[in-house]
C-alpha cells in the first residue's frame, strides 16, 4: 500500500511541476462578450508603424536600388572597397574632384593589353545561418540581376582623349555574360554639372535572373579617371517620377513596406542618427540634394577587423524618407541627435564620472570639459549652429518656396510642404549630458515652432535607473513630449509584463515604443530566431498597447530590414538577399495588426486565459485580436451586444509549432483566412494552437481585408519539419523526470527499508 502511495506522490509531483513550467495547454472553450457599453479609451489607428535604419545594409545595398557599392570611391578606410582589377592598375586621387563633399576618385592606368575594373556590389559575409565569416563569400559578386534593363552612369575625365575603347557588361558569378557588352560611345555622353568631368549614361541588359557584377573593360593603352559609378534597374520604384529625383527603390522591398500600411515611419536611426565621433556627428543636411554632393560617412556597424567596409552614401536621405512617408501614407517621425555622439561610444566610465559630478567631487568646469569629448556644449558657437540646423529641418519640411530651406525642398523634387508635426530629439539617451542638451534644443524648437511636438528619449532599458530617472524628469519638466521607449527583451519578458502600461501616469507624457523585439530563448540563431514563438510573444504584448491606447501612441518593431549573411543584428522583421525577401512571422503580426485596428477599445469579458484586444472602427467594424499561446485548439464564441449591422465574420491567422520560421526557400508560416456568417448576433469559430488571430465582425458595406500575396521568392508553403525542443519544455521535462526518478528511488528505498526491518523482526510486519 505504501509503495502505491509513494508512486502516486511521484506522479502528482511530476504533473504539478509540468503544470508550473509548461505553457498553458488548456483546450477549454472561449466565450467573449463584446458590449458597446464597455467602450473605454481611444486607440490611435496609426498605432503600428515602422522604424527604418540603415543597419545590416537596409538602405545602401537594400532598399536603395543602387547596385554598385562604393561607386564614388569615398569609403573609409578602404577607398577601393568592392572594386577588383584585372590587367589595370588603379590609385585614388583627390586632384580636381567633382566637388568638396566627394573629393576622391580613381585613376585607371591601362597597359597595352588592356584590362578591366570590376564592382562586386554588396556581397554576403557569413555562412548561413551561423554567422561564421567566409572570406570567399565576401569576395563573390552579389548584384541581384533580374531580366530587364539597367542604367549605368559615371563621370569620366580623359575618356575623350583615351586612345582605346571602353565598354561595360553585366556578368554572372561564373564570369559568363548576362547580356550584350555595351561600348561607351559619344552618344552616351550627357550633360555634366562639374567642370572638367564628362557624364556618361548607357543601358545594359540582363537576360537572366542571376547574381553577378559589373565589368568596365578598357582596350588599349592609356589613362582614364572615373568617379560616381552607378548601376540601377531601369524600372525600380520611383523611376521617371519628379518626386524621386535622385534615388529609386527596390520594388519588392517597397511593396513589403506598403503591405504593412504603416501609420508612421521613424527614421533614420538609431545609432545612425548620432555617429561615433564629434568630427563625424550626423547631419541631416549632408543627406539631401544631388547624390554626388552628399557627404559619406562610416556606418557605426562596420567591422574593419574582417574587412567589412560599411559606409553610408546617404542615398536614402532625409528627403527620401519624407517622400517614402508620403507615398506610404505614413506620419514622418525624424530623429536627430542632441549634439552628442552615440552614448554607447562614450567613455565606459561615464556613469561613475556623472555620479562624481553630482556629489560635488567634480567642478562644473571639469564636468563640461569632460563632456566636450562627446557632446557639443550649449552656449558655444558649434551648439548654436547645430540648433539652427534643427530649426532649418523644420523649415525644409514646412516652409513654402519663399523660404531658404523650403526652396531647397522644391529644388529636390517636392514643391509642396511635407507637413511635419513631430521631431525626435535623442535616441536611447539618458543622464545629465542628455538632459542638458535636450533642454536647450527643446526650448529652441518650442520657441520657434510651438506647434511641433517633441519626442524625448528614455534610454534603452525595459526597467532600471536610467528609464526611471528619465520618466521623473519628463513628468516634471516635459510632460508635453512623447517618450520614446526602447527594449529588446528575452526570457519571456513580454509574456510576463502584459500589464506594463496599465499603471502609467495618465497625467504625464504619452509613450512611443520606438524599438522593440522579443528574443525567444535558445530557439536558434540569426533568421531562425524570428519564429512563431517570438511572434506570439510580441502579438500578445501588443494587445496591451491597444488596451492602453490613451497612453501608448505608437509602436514599431525593430530593425525592419537585414541582408541575409551580411547582417549586424540577429532579429529582423524582413530578411532579404540579392534576389528576394523572407517575410518573418513577426512581419505578419505587424501586417495583420496594422491593417485591423479600430479607434475605440472595448473591454471584453470571458478571456482570462488568452491575450485579446477588441477595438471598433468608425464604420462599426469590430476587430478582435486573439493570441492562443497554448498547444491546444480552442472553440471561440463572440457574442455582440449594442452594435448593429454586423452579420459576417472573417479571421486571418498565422500558426505553427513554436520553432516554425521562414527561411530562404522554406516558408512554414504565412497568413491563412476563413469566413463565416454570424448567427443571432454571435460568431463561432475554432482557434488553432500556437496562433495569432485577427477576427473581423462586419456588415455588408465594410471592406474585407485580405493579406497581400507572398513574394514569389518565398515559394510554396510547407510544414516545419526540423527537430526542435523548446528549452522551457526541456527544462520542465528534465525536472519532471528528475522528480519522478527521485520519487521512484525513494519509494524503492522505503520498501527495502521496510523489508529489512521486517526481516530483523522475524517477518512480523507484512508489506503489501
Amino acid at each position: 500500500m505504501k509503495k502505491f502511495v509513494f508512486a502516486a506522490i511521484a506522479v502528482i509531483t511530476v504533473l504539478s511541476v509540468s503544470t508550473v513550467l509548461c505553457a498553458c495547454d488548456s483546450g477549454s472553450d472561449i466565450a467573449l462578450v463584446i458590449d458597446k457599453d464597455n467602450e473605454t479609451v481611444s486607440v490611435n489607428e496609426d498605432l503600428y508603424g515602422l522604424f527604418i535604419e540603415d543597419i545590416s545594409y537596409a538602405g545602401d545595398g537594400g532598399l536603395v536600388s543602387e547596385l554598385v557599392q562604393n561607386g564614388s570611391f569615398e569609403y573609409a578606410p578602404d577607398k577601393l572597397a568592392a572594386w577588383r582589377t584585372d590587367g589595370v592598375s588603379v590609385e585614388i586621387s583627390t586632384d580636381e574632384p567633382l566637388n568638396d563633399k566627394n573629393p576622391s576618385h580613381v585613376v585607371v592606368d591601362i597597359g597595352a593589353d588592356g584590362g578591366s575594373l570590376f564592382n562586386i556590389g554588396y556581397p554576403e559575409y557569413y555562412d548561413y545561418p551561423k554567422s561564421h565569416y567566409n572570406a570567399a563569400l565576401a569576395d563573390t559578386p552579389d548584384m541581384g540581376f533580374k531580366q530587364g534593363e539597367y542604367t549605368l552612369s559615371f563621370y569620366a575625365r580623359g575618356l575623350d582623349v583615351y586612345g582605346g575603347e571602353m565598354s561595360a557588361r553585366l556578368y554572372g558569378i561564373d564570369g559568363a555574360d548576362l547580356g550584350d557588352r555595351a561600348v561607351v560611345g559619344e552618344s552616351a555622353k550627357k550633360q555634366s554639372d562639374y567642370t572638367g568631368w564628362d557624364r556618361y549614361e548607357l543601358t545594359l541588359t540582363s537576360k537572366y535572373d542571376r547574381d553577378g557584377g559589373l565589368e568596365l573593360r578598357f582596350e588599349g593603352e592609356g589613362e582614364v579617371e572615373l568617379d560616381f559609378v552607378s548601376l540601377a534597374p531601369a524600372n525600380a520604384y520611383g523611376s521617371g517620377s519628379d518626386e524621386w529625383k535622385y534615388v529609386t527603390l527596390r520594388q519588392d522591398m517597397y511593396d513589403a513596406l506598403d503591405d504593412l500600411s504603416p501609420g508612421f515611419i521613424r527614421f533614420p536611426g538609431g545609432c545612425l542618427a548620432e555617429g561615433d565621433d564629434l568630427d563625424r556627428l550626423f547631419s541631416w543636411k549632408n543627406t539631401i540634394g544631388p547624390l554626388e554632393e552628399r557627404e559619406h560617412a562610416n556606418n557605426i556597424w562596420r567591422d574593419e577587423e574582417i574587412g567589412k567596409s560599411y559606409n553610408n552614401t546617404f542615398a536614402m536621405g532625409y528627403h527620401e524618407y519624407f517622400q517614402l512617408c508620403e507615398d506610404l501614407g505614413a506620419e514622418p517621425l525624424p530623429i536627430l541627435n542632441v549634439g552628442m555622439i552615440c552614448q554607447f561610444k562614450f567613455d565606459p566610465g561615464y556613469r561613475d564620472t556623472e555620479k562624481k559630478h553630482r556629489k560635488g567631487k567634480m567642478s562644473d568646469e571639469e564636468w563640461n570639459a569632460y563632456l566636450d569629448k562627446f557632446a557639443l556644449r550649449p552656449g558655444t558657437a558649434e551648439f548654436e549652429q547645430y540648433t539652427q540646423d534643427i530649426l532649418d529641418l523644420i523649415e525644409y519640411c514646412n516652409g513654402d518656396e519663399s523660404t531658404e530651406w523650403g526652396k531647397k525642398r522644391a529644388e529636390n523634387g517636392h514643391p509642396e510642404p511635407f507637413g511635419l508635426k513631430y521631431i525626435g530629439l535623442g535616441n536611447e539617451n539618458w543622464g545629465d549630458v542628455y538632459w542638458r542638451n535636450f533642454d536647450a534644443l527643446y526650448g529652441a524648437v518650442k520657441e520657434a515652432y510651438p506647434e511641433i511636438t517633441v519626442i524625448s528619449s528614455a534610454s534603452y532599458q525595459f526597467t532600471g535607473d536610467y528609464i526611471d530617472e528619465s520618466w521623473e524628469i519628463i513628468s516634471d519638466k516635459y510632460p508635453d513630449t512623447i517618450v520614446d521607449e526602447h527594449y529588446y527583451t528575452s526570457g519571456n519578458k513580454l509574456f510576463n509584463n502584459n500589464d506594463r502600461y496599465d499603471d502609467y501616469d495618465r497625467d504625464s507624457a504619452q509613450v512611443f515604443v520606438g524599438e522593440y523585439a522579443a528574443t525567444p530563448w535558445g530557439i536558434g540563431t540569426d533568421i531562425q530566431a524570428n519564429n512563431m514563438w517570438s511572434a506570439i510573444e510580441e502579438a500578445g504584448y501588443l494587445t496591451s498597447l491597444e488596451r492602453n491606447g490613451d497612453i501608448v501612441k505608437w509602436a514599431s518593431y525593430a530593425p525592419t530590414f537585414a541582408k541575409i549573411n551580411a547582417h549586424c543584428w540577429e532579429l529582423n522583421m524582413i530578411w532579404f538577399d540579392s534576389q528576394g525577401l523572407v517575410l518573418t512571422p513577426n512581419y505578419f503580426v505587424q501586417q495583420m495588426y496594422s491593417n485591423n485596428t479600430g479607434t475605440k477599445f472595448v473591454a471584453t469579458e470571458g478571456a482570462d486565459d488568452v491575450k485579446t484586444s477588441t477595438t471598433v472602427g468608425e464604420d462599426g467594424t469590430i476587430y478582435v485580436k486573439l493570441v492562443n499561446e497554448s498547444s491546444k485548439s480552442r472553440s471561440l464564441t463572440l457574442d455582440v451586444d449594442g452594435y448593429e449591422g454586423l452579420d459576417k465574420w472573417s479571421v486571418v491567422y498565422i500558426d505553427g509549432v513554436k520553432a516554425a520560421c521562414n527561411e530562404p526557400g522554406s516558408t512554414t508560416v504565412s497568413p491563412e483566412e476563413e469566413r463565416g456568417d454570424m448567427i443571432d448576433g454571435a460568431a463561432s469559430l475554432t482557434v488553432k494552437p500556437y496562433s495569432v488571430n485577427v477576427i473581423r465582425l462586419y456588415g455588408e458595406k465594410a471592406d474585407v481585408w485580405m493579406p497581400a500575396e507572398l513574394p514569389e521568392s518565398m515559394g510554396e508553403k510547407t510544414e516545419y519539419d526540423k527537430f526542435f525542443v523548446d528549452p522551457y519544455d526541456a527544462i520542465a521535462w528534465g525536472v519532471s523526470a528528475a522528480v519522478a526518478v527521485i520519487a521512484a528511488v525513494s519509494a524503492i528505498v522505503a520498501v527495502r527499508v521496510k523489508k529489512s526491518r521486517s526481516a530483523r523482526k522475524g517477518g512480523a510486519d507484512d508489506v503489501e
